[in-house]
């Protein structure tokens, strides 16, 4: 468990995406591997940024999110979703292996961002789906970045059971809804695995 140090100070406002590229080298941060194979670029951490999906903490630098929920849903058999991998506008594919989740945005709650990921990822009306608020737990992981390699981030985790009736129960793709907030994402890929003993770390984020 990692602890929240609310303390440490932000690397100050980042004007543009120049002076985020400056900010990240000056912090050790190699940017060749970024916008290639499974990473994200640097335009899309200025978004995330501009958003407020994301702020930079200084000393030392890393990234920090508003928060990622993660919607755990079950069949009978005990299975639960998995997204097994993504396919970018560009026609990339990102390896996932972990159960459906979506960044929160700014003064967005746990609750709000379940709705909008049952909406824009998996497709389903989140007014026929039940949130499990009682389940819910928040959990911090610290990690470098599977999305912006060599960048540390910081996640607070949201975990909630979700139960949404009428799911696949084979493998299933899905299109990802044109207002969805980064817009990178093409397709999903969705499997029904075993619960791992351990939860899955925040992959891709």
């Amino acid at each position: 468990m990692v602890k929240a140090d609310p303390g440490r100070p932000d690397a100050g406002p980042v004007a543009s995406l120049e002076a985020l590229r400056q900010t990240l080298v000056a912090g050790g941060v190699a940017l060749e591997r970024w916008g290639t194979g499974q990473a994200k670029s640097l335009e899309n951490l200025w978004e995330e940024i501009a958003t407020g999906e994301t702020r930079l903490q200084a000393e030392p630098l890393r990234r920090v999110l508003a928060g990622v929920v993660q919607l755990i849903i079950r069949r009978g058999d005990g299975r639960i979703l998995i997204e097994q991998e993504q396919v970018l506008e560009d026609g990339r594919r990102r390896a996932r292996n972990i159960p459906p989740a979506e960044k929160m945005l700014a003064g967005e709650t746990y609750v709000d961002a379940v709705r909008r990921c049952l909406r824009e990822e998996l497709r389903v009306n989140p007014d026929t789906a039940e949130i499990l608020t009682h389940t819910h737990e928040v959990q911090l992981e610290q990690h470098d970045s599977w999305s912006y390699p060599g960048l540390i981030s910081l996640y607070p985790i949201h975990r909630v059971e979700v139960r949404v009736p009428g799911l696949p129960r084979r493998s299933f793709r899905t299109v990802e809804a044109a207002e969805a907030a980064d817009g990178l994402v093409r397709e999903h890929l969705w499997t029904w695995k075993r619960l791992p003993a351990e939860p899955p770390r925040a992959r891709g984020a």
